[in-house]
């Protein structure tokens, strides 16, 4: 029998990340295998029994951890989406940095400063930003490179490296420290202009996953748990992940009703907007059914449990919510296999670039490469590996902050 697996991983920070995570298993030959870079989540169907394992060792060898296993996803777990991770405060410094640095080496091109001309000067202010790319987006491309499925990092990292090596080289020869064959701005201006984008790209998917965030703090996390022993009733305050089908619960006026029941005892008015969408508030009387999340606005009533948390009508939307973003419409999966094999041409069409202009048309190597250079640049944000999942993404997390629930990508496109 198969079995929806579920692995919470640590590392991943983009679009990138997920797809080198799903291409290397589906190479070990898992089926229906769904990577959320935004929830930090890969799920798949194992067939076999060691599969799992498998795929857990794959993933740490691509430089990725593995914080929690689990079969299929309840509302109960912990995993880390990205607004927990967030965009951190590191990171937001790392990008400030690199357009603090970047933006004397493009002034250049502008302003007649003695100083902004001098290579040692560009050298040094563009090393750190190098660094941080190398950090950033050599990690990630190295990974990709060893997993043998090469993604778009591996262009920015060839464009911006081939930039600065070429600058370094031309300093090294040229005696009269001439540097009009520089090109430090091209290589910072790479990096920079791809975290900014990279920026762009996590914000909106921290608003999308928002709309989890959203659903998840309509279920309170206390209940009011009725014990009757010796013929008395007794009130203790318990976890709501504790409870257990036909556990008796008391809700005064004001407060969420912990979980899917029916009314017992007593007569109250709630407000089921987070169900129907209707403001008006639905009188509810013993026999009727109460759902999870919504508001006792007044009375007091007993309700039975009729399902555990995880099993809950608010679980399920969640979970319709979540299975939703990580569908992957026909474009998506389209955009899938094209980029499978989109970096290794583009390399070989910035090679054949390079050696046409400078062999054949014999332009000066800095034009040459500053036209191979041009085509790895050009054709990093590719549209449908990249941009397609994150408008999928926010597509359903805002409709599902409007009230509108999609069943998946496939349904949006």
């Amino acid at each position: 029998m198969n079995n929806d697996i579920l692995l919470n991983v640590e590392g991943m920070d983009c679009a990138n990340c997920a797809l080198t995570i799903t291409r290397t298993l589906e190479k070990k030959g898992l089926k229906d295998v769904k990577v959320s870079f935004a929830t930090g989540e890969v799920l798949f169907e194992e067939v076999s029994k060691n599969q799992t394992d498998e795929a857990v060792e794959a993933i740490h060898d691509l430089g990725y951890k593995v914080t929690q296993r689990s079969d299929i996803v309840s509302t109960n777990d912990e995993s880390v989406t990205s607004e927990e991770k967030g965009l951190s405060s590191l990171r937001s410094t790392k990008l400030f940095f690199c357009i603090l640095l970047t933006l004397p080496l493009v002034s250049h091109m502008f302003l007649d400063w003695r100083l902004l001309h001098q290579p040692w000067f560009q050298l040094i202010v563009c090393t750190p930003v190098m660094i941080i790319g190398w950090m950033q987006f050599g990690r990630s491309a190295w990974k990709s490179i060893r997993a043998g499925v090469p993604n778009m990092d591996v262009l920015v990292t060839l464009g911006s490296t081939a930039a600065y090596g070429y600058s370094i080289a031309e300093m090294t020869m040229s005696a009269s420290g001439h540097n009009g064959n520089l090109y430090f701005e091209t290589a910072a201006s790479i990096i920079t202009l791809i975290l900014v984008g990279n920026l762009i790209e996590q914000r909106a998917v921290k608003k999308t996953t928002s709309a989890i965030h959203a659903l998840r703090s309509l279920q309170p996390e206390k209940a009011t748990q009725i014990i009757s022993k010796d013929g008395k009733d007794y009130f203790e305050e318990v976890s709501v992940r504790d409870l257990s089908i036909d556990d008796k619960l008391l809700i005064r006026e004001g407060d969420k009703v912990p979980a899917d029941g029916i009314i017992t005892e007593g007569i109250a008015s709630l407000d089921e907007a987070l169900m129907t969408g209707e403001a008006i508030a639905v009188s509810k009387a013993v026999g009727d059914k109460v759902i999870g999340g919504t508001v006792l606005l007044s009375g007091t009533i007993s309700i039975k449990v009729t399902a555990r948390t995880n099993q809950s009508t608010l679980a399920n939307i969640i979970e319709l919510v979540k299975n939703a973003q990580h569908d992957r419409p026909k474009i998506q999966r389209l955009g899938d296999r094209i980029s499978a094999i989109f970096v290794p041409v583009v390399v070989g069409i910035a090679t054949i670039t390079f050696l046409f202009t400078y062999f054949i048309l014999n332009l000066p190597a800095g034009t040459s490469l500053m036209n191979a250079i041009a085509v790895l640049v050009i054709s990093c944000p590719c549209a449908m590996g990249l941009a397609t999942p994150t408008a999928v993404m926010v597509g359903i997390g805002r409709s599902a902050r409007n009230g509108i629930l999609i069943k998946g990508g496939s349904t949006l496109e």
